[in-house]
């Protein structure tokens, strides 16, 4: 057992070194990923206006400065209160308000003070009031929703003994019963704070000619309005062609409105697209490129097509040649009534950009359920906000009992690498399916750098060959499958605007295994002999920035 002094001795080591590594990777690397921000007074006082149902002190906004006269900050107001609350009172409170807590005495904790020569005598007991917040959470999902939306990085630095934190995320990881699939959904319903949209018609669509054969009549059936959130357009003959149809669907009388990224499309110097946007937009279609703030940490990868609110589209796929003819990559036909969830994401974010919708525009029709379709949850994941599809992917790994089938381009996160190895070790038959022609040759060293170790746990890493794979796809236990926007990096995880869909049906998962996993092992080479050279180590030493 460790004494407070070594405790915090270690973390301030800990901190040294991090803080040394962070300033030489910002100074080298312009594209650094920031873990989680803190939350504001005003949204502290939101929750104290509702906050007279349960006996819990109104909370006050916090002065502007609390500095003590020797210079060190103590708890706010805002965190006192929180301090002096019981655990009934915690207990009472929604996972929302210990939320709000959670945040305001991260904002307010500063373990560097919490030592001998310090003045501030608040600190230790911010410190065990945040670990007595995440105590209050009931199960693992409740955990979860908090841990995702602070951040490992926040929390552990929020604290002097960062393996308080660490063993806590631990215990709650561990609470998985391989093959309850039934206790899978309710966790995803409270972390994603979502639930599933009843049966739905699925087509799981592999390469461009089916997907633009499928596109192309529901795009032409459309009578109202078309809706596309597309991380990167290209102005080629495929996104030519695209711009033209939707041009004519204007004519029509069609409302048409296409979100791009700024950064993944290259709209802010590729003269071609600039051009091809001008035009469309002189032909009434309604744009919106969103451009990325500072240090491009924030971008909207989603692939999401909507049209009539009744047909949706979402994948891998952008709109172009690369994806449409020269990679390997997949997309999605949806109909039933997760399409209004995919429109009701489309809408927010519309919106959040700035965008304008009609009043008395029929976005949202009644759908019925397919009688005999596959039970559907669309998932969101807004950057910087929350992490909503690694929780899922964690939590689906940890739940599998018999088989895992990965297919992703982009494969960096270390949890997920820690995940897969668990599982594989308890007798799990863990398949991992990436390019061997990757775009990214930075990301592909930095995926390398996990094959030994994921090779030594009995995991099967295969490499596709021939050309660029570009699906994210997931099957588990042959019965649960998850597809969509997100790769398996920090990028998709943390920092960007993903959208995935989880399937619940075996005979869906049994399809994407036939003609997914099944048709593409024969042309991938099986990767149990790979020894990771100095660039892989290179790569998985910036792994956070890709």
């Amino acid at each position: 057992m460790k004494t407070a002094a070594e405790k915090y001795h270690i973390s301030m080591i800990k901190t040294k070194n991090n803080v040394s590594v962070a300033v030489l990777i910002s100074l080298l690397f312009p594209l650094i990923s920031s873990p989680g921000a803190y939350a504001q007074a005003s949204a502290y006082s939101a929750l104290a206006a509702g906050s007279g149902s349960i006996s819990m002190p109104a909370p006050e906004v916090p002065p502007a400065a609390f500095a003590s006269i020797g210079g060190e900050k103590s708890a706010s107001r805002e965190s006192l209160k929180i301090i002096r609350m019981s655990n009934q009172e915690l207990a009472a409170a929604s996972l929302d308000q210990r939320l709000q807590m959670l945040k305001t005495l991260v904002r307010d904790s500063h373990p560097s003070n919490n030592n001998s020569d310090s003045n501030d005598w608040d600190q230790k007991d911010v410190e065990e009031a945040i670990l007595r917040v995440l105590d209050s959470a009931p199960d693992a999902a409740a955990f979860d929703y908090m841990y995702y939306r602070i951040g490992k990085g926040s929390l552990e630095y929020s604290v002097g003994w960062y393996k308080d934190i660490v063993e806590r995320v631990k215990k709650h990881r561990q609470s998985a019963v391989p093959g309850d699939w039934e206790a899978m959904g309710k966790y995803v319903d409270t972390v994603s704070q979502s639930a599933h949209s009843g049966r739905n018609l699925i087509k799981f669509l592999i390469d461009g000619k089916d997907v633009m054969a499928e596109a192309r009549i529901a795009l032409a059936s459309a009578q109202k309005s078309i809706h596309i959130e597309m991380f990167q357009l290209q102005p080629d003959k495929i996104g030519e062609g695209f711009a033209k149809l939707l041009a004519a669907k204007v004519k029509a009388g069609v409302t048409v409105r296409l979100m791009i990224d700024e950064h993944g499309s290259k709209a802010e110097d590729d003269l071609s697209l600039i051009k091809m946007l001008d035009s469309m937009r002189a032909n009434g279609i309604q744009i919106i490129v969103k451009k990325p703030p500072f240090l491009k940490k924030h971008l909207d990868h989603r692939k999401v097509v909507v049209i009539d609110g009744k047909i949706g589209f979402t994948g891998g796929m952008n709109i172009g040649s690369l994806y449409q003819i020269e990679w390997h990559d997949q997309q999605t036909l949806i109909e039933g009534p997760a399409v209004a969830k995919l429109q009701e994401a489309f809408v927010e974010r519309w919106k959040a950009a700035k965008g304008t919708i009609g009043e008395g525009e029929d976005l949202f029709p009644a759908i019925e359920e397919y009688a005999d379709g596959a039970k559907t949850q669309v998932i969101q994941h807004i950057g910087l906000r929350d992490q909503n599809i690694k929780a899922m992917y964690l939590r689906a790994i940890a739940t599998s009992e018999k088989s895992i089938s990965i297919a992703n381009p982009y494969f960096t996160d270390e949890d997920i690498v820690d995940a897969l190895r668990v599982a594989s070790r308890r007798g799990v038959k863990v398949r991992l399916v990436l390019p061997q022609d990757n775009d990214m040759a930075i990301v592909q060293h930095a995926s390398r750098y996990y094959y030994p170790k994921l090779v030594r746990s009995g995991v099967q890493v295969y490499e596709y060959k021939g050309r660029m794979a570009h699906e994210k796809v997931a099957v588990f236990d042959g019965r649960l499958a998850t597809f969509g926007s997100s790769n398996l990096d920090a990028r998709s995880l943390f920092n960007n605007d993903e959208l995935n869909l989880i399937v619940s049906d075996v005979r869906v998962a049994q399809d994407i295994e036939l003609n997914l996993f099944e048709a593409d092992l024969p042309n991938s080479e099986l990767m149990n002999n790979y020894d990771h050279g100095v660039l892989d180590h290179m790569a998985h030493m910036v792994n956070g920035l890709l």
